[in-house]
């Protein structure tokens, strides 16, 4: 073995050129492969770093009528609580929300500190102990025992560094003293999966509104249980569907139509991007046969069965220890493009089952260009070998034949990864291009309001007290140099992800049915509709006299006028929202909220101060870069209150509008690049064998040309042959890309899987770079001197 293998690496070095080219195939192919699947791998195909995580799910409700899934999975705590105490399938349900403190900063300045509410099961359900302290219980759950928290590990090494006495001391949040009763394990991260982890627990504390039934349903927590022991999942399903039917019986008006579905909770966490990650994983398993394809062709057959394939695995290995070393900075370069939401972006990294892979895809490779051609050596024809001169048995047809079919089979693997390219390409371009009926550039997004103070209650004073507080916050940050213009929102930014929906009634026509009877709803100041360049259609925008106390008015968009009074003027209509009569004094045009790819809903803007809002988001649009003016625009709102938290991870709308595309430019990136490694080895697959083609044929060459053949003519029998070789690739490629489109078609936007205007551009694209590499080859074979030729003859 040892000499194997020094005659494999002395056999290596004898063929720089070959060696050096297959070493960066190789490590780019198995590069790519290595860090496409740490990624796959840490978000998709591991499990859940929890005790018996397959018997986890998720519960969460589905309205049958209108196929909505609300909240994506969240229940509201009216629905929690009748679970709770009615369910049997489980051994606890446990419930969870998001929720943001205040807090103060080393230097005194205010800062959020991301919790989750859990209830007290939620220790149990997930079997996580705290590494100090204690868990929650259910006294931890009573009003005004509330006040006690439980520290990520993170924010323990952070805010206290890592002492260990934090049990028992206390904590500031919204201006109350919280006690620390626990720090959990540097192991555990919640939300499972999620890009921003909490800093603190606190129990869930739900009060008299959370556990009356009516009209009210805010859909915030995440229902999470244990299945008992023998209990099957699709029992657990049937038995929580009874349940719904009970309660539903029991409160006819509440939630009608809404059913209770359970997944399992991995299933909920990567279920949406499995498919996308597998398609990855695919596409990059083409890149690295197109690598494997490409090293065959030009390995030398006679040295691998010399060598009983030592030299194969000797390149591979190499190969593959350059390409983990790319995989490592690619690792990098992916967690940057990764698109914003996906589960379990921490888990990616190069580790020892990602290596392990690496060390099976460098065998295995190395086995697939070596053994092919040994077997074909093996068994030599001797006639064509004789027919050839005397050359080895595999330099003859068969030999020619199987790098053909390499070549092939390289440019076929190629035109799919072009026309995938193509089509995600294409995608992320109309996507681009679809105009969200505002301007979105140049505008800085925080949010203020006022502090409920404990023991406070919200009434009608303290509200107005919010809207003042607006007021003097906007007047503040106008005054700023590089400020144009600002507004207040309450119920949404758009491109955030959030929105708020009421109910509608129209005067005389009775009971509105399915989608017609809610509204998005957005409370604003008179100039936010202008701020955003939301264009006016007729009437007019709201105004400075639009004030308390005032005739309650609305501005609509136009969905709203189709929907609503499809053949009617709206404007003078009136129209009940959430429970308010309103006059419709203008119409703008439609936008959308949600996003590029998120359809137009009906809408409507009501004046801030004709609402009870003491908290908003301020929209500010500025002359220039808007992070540029940030420090002083937070300086000014300081002014109005020191206690005023303004932290948060994205501050412009075109941050908001970046996430909503990362998906997709991720997807664009990822298959564009693919496309480029595959056309790329492609044509050096195509350059090797012609090269090698006209090296075998030099001799009749050398003839052709002495009996009179030109130039041209040469170069125009090399041509022809790699014409034929890609001819053939490029119609199989084609015909696979036609059937592979179908499986792609729900990651498109507005483009058809079969879009010929990609197809042609993809062939063209590859075809022009096979004619590329084919010249070289064709002109040096037309350069042969026929004496020279004659006399090695």
């Amino acid at each position: 073995m040892r000499d194997d293998l020094r005659n494999a690496v002395r056999s290596l070095r004898t063929s720089p050129s070959f060696t050096a080219v297959a070493l960066i195939v190789l490590a780019l192919g198995i590069g790519s492969a290595t860090a496409i699947f740490s990624v796959v791998d840490a978000v998709v195909l591991r499990g859940l770093p929890l005790d018996e995580y397959d018997r986890l799910a998720v519960v969460f409700e589905k309205d049958i009528r209108r196929e909505v899934t609300f909240g994506a999975g969240v229940v509201t705590p009216q629905t929690y609580l009748d679970w709770r105490a009615h369910q049997q399938p489980f051994e606890a349900l446990a419930a969870s929300g998001g929720a943001s403190f205040r807090l103060k900063t080393e230097s005194g300045e205010p800062a959020d500190a991301r919790a989750q509410k859990v209830s007290w099961e939620f220790f149990p359900v997930l079997r996580v102990s705290p590494l100090l302290g204690r868990a929650f219980t259910v006294d931890d759950e009573i009003e005004g025992r509330h006040r006690v928290t439980l520290l990520t590990y993170g924010f323990w090494q952070r805010r206290f560094g890592g002492i260990q006495d934090v049990v028992g001391r206390t904590i500031d949040l919204n201006e109350e003293i919280w006690e620390i009763v626990g720090v959990l394990p540097a192991t555990f991260v919640y939300p499972v999966g999620g890009d921003r982890p909490a800093d603190i627990l606190v129990p869930l504390m739900l009060g008299k509104d959370d556990r009356t039934k009516d009209r009210s349903q805010n859909y915030d927590y995440t229902i999470i249980g244990r299945l008992k022991r023998g209990v099957t999942l699709r029992q657990a399903a049937d038995q929580m569907e009874r349940l719904s039917v009970q309660l539903h019986e029991q409160f006819p008006e509440w939630a009608p139509g809404r059913h209770a579905r359970v997944v399992p909770l991995h299933e909920h966490l990567v279920g949406r991007v499995r498919s996308l990650m597998m398609m990855l994983l695919g596409s990059v398993a083409l890149v690295l046969l197109i690598a494997c394809a490409n090293v065959a062709n030009g390995a030398s057959p006679w040295r691998l069965v010399r060598g009983l394939l030592i030299e194969g695995l000797v390149l591979s290995v190499t190969g593959a220890c350059v390409g983990v070393a790319l995989a490592y900075g690619g690792v990098h370069v992916l967690r940057a493009w990764l698109p914003s939401g996906l589960p379990r972006i921490s888990a990616i990294a190069i580790d020892l089952r990602v290596l392990s892979t690496a060390a099976t895809a460098a065998i295995m490779t190395g086995i697939f260009f070596g053994i092919v051609p040994a077997v074909h050596a093996a068994k030599p024809d001797l006639t064509n070998a004789l027919k050839d001169g005397g050359r080895s048995a595999t330099a003859g047809v068969m030999g020619q034949r199987l790098r053909s079919l390499l070549v092939v089979a390289e440019v076929a693997v190629a035109v799919v990864l072009l026309v995938g390219a193509g089509l995600f390409t294409g995608s992320f371009v109309k996507l681009t291009r679809i105009d969200p009926g505002f301007d979105y550039h140049d505008v800085l997004v925080l949010n203020v309001g006022l502090l409920l103070a404990p023991g406070r209650k919200f009434d009608d004073r303290f509200a107005a007290r919010g809207a003042q507080y607006v007021r003097q916050v906007l007047d503040a940050v106008d005054r700023v140099p590089g400020v144009q213009m600002s507004a207040a929102v309450n119920g949404g930014l758009p491109l955030s992800g959030n929105w708020s929906r009421d109910d509608v009634e129209l005067p005389g026509r009775g009971e509105l049915k399915g989608d017609d009877d809610e509204i998005d709803r957005r409370s604003v100041t008179p100039n936010y509709l202008q701020l955003l360049h939301i264009p006016l259609r007729r009437g007019r925008y709201l105004a400075d006299s639009d004030r308390a106390g005032s005739t309650p008015v609305v501005v609509i968009n136009e969905a709203a006028t189709r929907k609503y009074w499809p053949r009617q003027d709206a404007l003078g209509q009136h129209i009940t929202i959430d429970h308010k009569d309103r006059v419709v004094v203008g119409i703008v045009g439609d936008i959308r909220h949600l996003g590029p790819e998120a359809r137009v809903r009906q809408e409507c803007y009501i004046p801030l101060e004709q609402d009870h809002h003491v908290n908003a988001a301020i929209v500010i649009r500025t002359a220039g870069e808007p992070l540029a003016v940030l420090p002083a625009v937070k300086a000014a709102i300081w002014s109005i209150n020191r206690e005023q938290r303004l932290s948060g991870d994205l501050v412009t709308l075109d941050g908001y509008m970046d996430r909503l595309i990362s998906q997709r430019r991720f997807n664009m990136a990822v298959l564009a690049l693919f496309g480029v490694l595959g056309l790329v080895i492609a044509a050096v697959g195509i350059y090797g064998v012609m090269a090698y083609v006209v090296a075998q044929r030099i001799n009749e060459i050398g003839v052709r040309m002495a009996l009179g053949a030109t130039r041209g003519n040469v170069v125009s029998m090399v041509l022809r042959r790699a014409g034929t070789l890609m001819i053939v690739g490029l119609a199989i490629g084609a015909v696979a890309s036609w059937y592979l489109g179908a499986g792609i078609r729900t990651f498109l936007f507005e483009v058809q899987p079969n879009d010929g205007g990609i197809f042609a551009a993809a062939l063209a694209t590859l075809g022009l770079a096979g004619l590329i590499a084919s010249i070289v080859p064709a002109r040096r074979a037309a350069t042969v001197d026929p004496l020279v030729a004659l006399r090695h003859q």
